[in-house]
């Protein structure tokens, strides 16, 4: 299941695999004995430690995190 969350102007994209096993457990609000691996990224901003600050405000920010938007929509198939 692909996911978007924001910090401010910020996106950070995640995929999370969805077994039957883990839609049973959060049915049921109990924990899954299995390891559950979420996979993430962050746009590759120029000044990375800014990143929450600075958003999509900059530029160069902007054009690195619409790349992301991009790739992504090819995850979730729009």
């Amino acid at each position: 299941m692909p996911g978007i969350v924001m910090v401010g102007t910020s996106p950070a994209f995640f995929k999370i695999p969805v077994t039957q096993t883990l839609s049973t457990h959060i049915r049921y609000g109990t924990y899954s004995p299995e390891e559950i691996r979420v996979a993430r990224c962050y746009p590759p901003v120029p000044r990375p430690a800014r990143r929450r600050s600075e958003g999509m405000k900059p530029l160069d920010n902007r054009r690195e995190i619409f790349k992301c938007y991009e790739a992504f929509k090819v995850i979730v198939g729009i």
